[in-house]
């Protein structure tokens, strides 16, 4: 999955400190929208700038927002919480189609995967609102992630060394390779990406005849977790 860095100049300093505890899905409420036209419209509001994470567009391109750890503009109750995902669309009069669906799908699926939560919520299960749309998937969504094979997916992203940095991913990464009989150094499944398990990881690439650069994109995942 490819996501677009939006670059966008927020007013002001945005507050740190999201701990995302569930996924909010909204859509647009327009049929047609850019990340920048939302910015704008968020913006004329008043606000820092796109209360949103991501914008999923028809075409299945997905969009930075805020920043994943800053707090967002999306949801009052759970801004803080909460990675905010919205659709282009209005849901309440359109079908949304399948390339933006299977867009929506994998986004939310790594969302979920990347800090280990389950709970996914309609805007309008947790504020007074019709978003996002009698007509959104929401249902469909919640089956489908609910009702995978048990094989954990790729999350959509490269899986880096950061030993600054706390990911379930990695953790997986981590109880995966130890299973294999790959040690990851001192601190185990700790979640952190640090030396020992850069090493894992390219001994691992290296026995799966595998490219070895010690990052896990989708084809150390999928050998990994096949």
């Amino acid at each position: 999955m490819n996501i677009v860095n939006s670059n966008l100049s927020f007013r002001s300093t945005l507050n740190w400190g999201n701990n995302p505890e569930v996924v909010v899905l909204h859509h647009a409420g327009a049929k047609v929208c850019s990340i920048g036209d939302i910015h704008r419209w968020h913006l004329e509001n008043g606000w820092c700038g796109c209360g949103y994470h991501y914008l999923v567009r028809k075409d299945g391109t997905v969009y930075m927002g805020r920043n994943e750890k800053a707090v967002g503009a999306h949801c009052p109750g759970y801004n803080s919480k909460s990675i905010g995902i919205c659709a282009e669309g209005d849901f309440n009069v359109e079908i949304m189609g399948q390339t933006q669906y299977s867009a929506l799908l994998e986004l939310t699926r790594s969302m979920l995967s990347k800090y280990g939560i389950n709970k996914i919520y309609g805007h309008r299960e947790l504020y007074s609102t019709d978003c996002p749309g009698e007509n959104f998937p929401l249902d469909r969504i919640r089956n489908e992630v609910a009702g995978g094979s048990g094989r954990l997916v790729y999350p959509g992203y490269l899986i880096k060394m950061n030993p600054d940095l706390k990911d379930n991913n990695v953790k997986a990464v981590q109880e995966k390779l130890m299973s294999r009989g790959y040690s990851v150094g001192r601190c185990g499944d700790d979640g952190f990406f640090g030396g020992g398990t850069l090493e894992a990881v390219k001994r691992f690439q290296r026995d799966s005849g595998l490219a070895v650069d010690g990052i896990v994109g989708i084809n150390t995942w999928n050998r990994l977790f096949g």
